[in-house]
C-alpha cells in the first residue's frame, strides 16, 4: 500500500514520528557544538594595576650575602649539673677523710685542706661533726690580711689577679674596683698552697735514721724477705688512697681485727703517737724499708722485738685523730720519703 493510500489517521501518525526524529537529531547536534545552547562567556581574572608600593629586589648574580645562621631548637634543654659558684658547708661524718670527702664533690683532696685553715698542718686531724668549707672548684680559699696586695697573692698561689677577680664566686664587678678588704675570703681557682704533714712517729733527724731520739737503736734481730704482704686479711677495702698530704693508704678494719707484719723485721717503735696517729707500730725490715701501722686499738709487740712476716703485731682500732676504724699503713725508704704502698703490695 502506498503512503497516499493510508488512511488519514495513520498518515498523520507517521508524519509526527518523522518530525520527532528530526527534532532529536537537531538537539543532539546542538549539544555537541562548541557554543552549545547554554554556553556562557569564560570569566577573566581582574587585572591588578601595579602600584608604587610593590617592589621586588633586583637579582644580582654573584653578590655575597653575609648573615648569622642558627640551629633550630625545638625545645629548651636545662642542664642537670650546672656548675656551682658558691662555697657550701659539709659536716664530717664517721669514716670520712679528706680524700673521701673530695671524691663526693669531684675535687682534689688538697682542696679540702686548702679550703679550711688548720687542716693543712695535720692531714689526719678531721673530727666527726666538724664543719668544713667545700670550694666550688679546685684551688685555695684565702682570707685577706693587712699584708696582702694582688702581687703578693699572685706570688703565693701562682694565679694572676685577672683570673681571681673574674671568677664568679668572688663577686667582683666587671669593671672593678678590685679591692682587698681586710678579712674578705677569696677563692683562688687553680691555686696551690704548701701542704704540711707530720711524721706519725718520732721525728727522724737527717742522717741519723733510727738513731734519732725515740727509736730503738739496738741491733736488728729480723731481716725482711724483700717483698710485702697485706697487713690485714681480705677482703681489702681502702678508705683513703695515697696523696700529697697523706703519704699512706687507709685500710678499713673492724674493732680489734688482727694486724699483721707486712714483712719480717725488728720493731723500732711501739707506743702512742704524739702527732695524732694513735697507737703506732714501726718495723725496720733491715733492707732500708720501714713500715708503719697506725690507729691501732692495741699494740702487741715491743721495741727491739723481732717479728716474722704475717705475724700479728696489733689489733685494729680508731685511736688518735680518726673518724672511724681503719689502719693507716705506710712504707718509708731509707728513713726519708714515704712511698705509695700500692707499689709494693700484691693485688688485693
Amino acid at each position: 500500500m502506498k503512503a497516499n493510500q493510508l488512511p488519514p489517521r495513520a498518515r498523520a501518525l507517521a508524519v509526527g514520528a518523522v518530525l520527532i526524529a528530526i527534532a532529536a537529531v537537531i538537539f543532539f547536534m546542538l549539544r555537541q557544538s562548541p557554543v552549545g545552547l547554554a554556553s556562557r562567556p569564560t570569566p577573566t581574572a581582574p587585572r591588578i594595576e601595579p602600584t608604587e608600593s610593590l617592589h621586588l629586589p633586583s637579582f644580582e648574580p654573584g653578590k655575597e650575602i653575609q648573615q648569622l645562621s642558627r640551629n633550630t631548637i625545638l625545645f629548651t634543654e636545662i642542664p642537670e649539673n650546672r656548675p656551682r659558684h658558691e662555697i657550701i658547708q659539709y659536716v664530717v661524718q664517721p669514716g670520712d677523710s679528706a680524700w673521701s670527702i673530695a671524691q663526693k664533690y669531684n675535687l682534689k683532696p688538697e682542696t679540702i685542706l686548702w679550703g679550711n685553715e688548720g687542716l693543712s698542718y695535720i692531714a689526719a686531724n678531721l673530727s666527726i661533726s666538724t664543719t668544713l668549707n667545700i670550694l666550688p672548684t679546685d684551688g685555695v680559699l684565702h682570707t685577706v690580711t693587712e699584708a696582702d696586695d694582688w702581687d703578693r697573692i699572685e706570688l703565693l698561689y701562682g694565679v694572676p689577679m685577672t683570673t681571681v677577680v673574674s671568677y664568679p664566686a668572688n663577686h667582683y664587678p666587671l669593671q672593678g674596683p678590685f679591692d682587698l678588704e681586710l678579712g674578705r675570703e677569696i677563692i683562688i681557682p687553680g691555686g696551690r698552697s704548701t701542704v704540711f704533714w707530720i711524721d706519725p712517729g718520732p721525728q727522724v733527724v737527717e742522717g741519723l735514721g733510727r738513731k734519732s731520739p725515740g727509736y730503738y737503736s739496738g741491733p736488728l734481730v729480723g731481716m725482711g724477705t724483700g717483698y710485702f704482704i697485706w697487713p690485714v686479711a681480705p677482703p681489702i677495702v681502702l678508705n683513703q688512697d695515697y696523696w700529697e698530704a697523706h703519704p699512706a693508704i687507709d685500710i678499713d678494719v673492724y674493732f680489734r681485727q688482727p694486724i699483721f707484719a707486712a714483712d719480717s723485721g725488728t720493731v723500732i717503735f711501739s707506743g702512742m703517737s704524739k702527732a695524732g696517729y694513735g697507737n703506732l707500730v714501726i718495723i725496720d725490715h733491715g733492707n732500708d724499708f720501714w713500715t708503719y701501722y697506725a690507729h691501732n686499738e692495741a699494740n702487741l709487740v715491743y721495741p727491739g722485738q723481732g717479728v716474722l712476716q704475717g705475724q700479728q703485731i696489733a689489733e685494729g682500732g680508731t685511736t688518735g685523730n680518726s673518724t672511724g676504724y681503719h689502719l693507716d699503713f705506710r712504707v718509708r725508704y731509707k728513713a726519708g720519703n714515704f712511698h705509695n704502698p700500692m707499689l709494693y703490695l700484691p693485688p688485693p
